[in-house]
């Protein structure tokens, strides 16, 4: 069970979006976290039929909950992705045999 002190959660869904700015090199990150169920959806808008992004949106669908949004600004991806495993903790690493493969020999 994740008590928000982070390095506890052992599952789950983490909608963490690590978004690139229009400055080169200047990243920011969005993560949802939600006590209920969430959906996010993703919508890229494109002009006249070309494959030119000219703006994007992220929406959450939610059936409620405590809701919580916490904003990384202005930094490179790397560090925007410290930030972020600042706040959750590091992911665990289960066991190879927890995996679901067994070797045969």
């Amino acid at each position: 069970m994740d008590n928000g002190q982070g390095g506890l959660q052992t599952y789950g869904v983490h909608p963490f979006a690590l978004v690139q700015s229009e400055l080169d090199g200047e990243f920011f990150g969005l993560y949802f976290r939600n006590t209920n169920a969430a959906s996010p959806v993703i919508r890229h808008k494109s002009s006249n039929g070309t494959h030119q992004d000219v703006g994007s949106t992220i929406s959450y669908i939610t059936t409620g909950g405590e809701i919580e949004l916490f904003v990384f600004t202005k930094g490179t991806a790397a560090g925007i992705i410290k930030q972020y495993h600042n706040l959750i903790g590091k992911p665990s690493l289960p066991p190879f045999w927890a995996l679901g493969w067994q070797a045969t020999a």
